[in-house]
């Protein structure tokens, strides 16, 4: 049996389970409910690392006609800087950046539909549901560099611009694959199991990723399941990572006698012939 039957069979049982032993009273509704599992709960980067493709797999109890169901992956959180090109004295440089704080490394979201077709406004503002809806929250100070040094620049000063930041940073983070909406892309099967998939780029960060599943009724979140994946380094590239972490003299030590090394090899082989 392969893993993809393995999890159907669980959530199917799960699903049977939950429906014999919480019945409700006669004429009662009873709860809606969600389970949900990744074929893979982590994920390890290598040197050949090219890439993933993950599916997460859920079972949905008191599953309505009408309802619809939203899987929504974010990934470790960092502090991010955005800069505007501007042309000075016939040069293109980076200026005027922007600092956003606690950004997602990653963020994809699937739907049964789209979201605005179901979902209202405010629960997916609150949820933070869609590329529309991710938190981007840059401190009301921002020291903003200029030609004649760094002075201090208030986000309500930037005005429009502000809006035009947050913009550029989904659209960058969705051009390399980080940022994701997928309409259509929970595939309701039979007896309230469904299916989505998570593909995560060879550029994925590494960290604790969050993968959120919403059951929707009237425009609104009724039930909530989460489940955790993490993304790790593995063989040599985990070495090397632990040690430029946690001993950064040791590592730069190392560094610059690799690259003496590789100096004197090359002019070694250059004398020779």
């Amino acid at each position: 049996m392969t893993a993809h039957a393995l999890l159907l069979c669980l959530l199917g049982a799960l699903l049977a389970s939950a429906g014999a032993h919480a019945a409700p009273p006669e004429g009662v509704q009873p709860p809606a409910q969600i389970a949900a599992a990744l074929t893979e709960d982590v994920v390890e980067i290598r040197s050949t690392f090219a890439g993933a493709e993950l599916t997460l797999y859920g079972a949905a109890i008191g599953l309505e006609e009408g309802d619809d169901i939203v899987v929504a992956v974010r990934g470790p959180e960092g502090d991010l800087r955005v800069m505007r090109k501007r042309r000075v004295l016939g040069i293109w440089i980076n200026a005027a950046p922007v600092r956003f704080e606690d950004v997602a490394g990653y963020y994809a979201v699937a739907s049964t539909r789209p979201l605005p077709e179901f979902a209202s406004f405010s629960a997916l503002r609150r949820n933070q549901i869609g590329m529309d809806h991710v938190r981007l929250f840059a401190p009301e100070s921002i020291r903003r560099e200029t030609l004649f040094g760094v002075r201090d620049v208030l986000v309500t000063d930037l005005g429009g611009e502000i809006v035009e930041y947050r913009a550029a940073l989904v659209r960058n983070k969705a051009r390399r694959g980080l940022y994701a909406e997928a309409p259509g892309g929970v595939e309701v099967l039979e007896g309230g199991l469904f299916r989505a998939r998570v593909v995560l780029p060879p550029t994925t960060p590494t960290g604790q990723y969050n993968a959120d599943v919403y059951l929707f009724r009237d425009g609104q979140p009724i039930a909530t399941r989460r489940t955790e994946l993490t993304v790790v380094k593995a063989g040599a590239e985990r070495t090397i990572y632990d040690l430029a972490q946690n001993r950064p003299v040791v590592y730069a030590l190392i560094s610059v006698l690799l690259a003496m090394l590789a100096g004197w090899t090359a002019a070694a082989v250059t004398q020779r012939r």
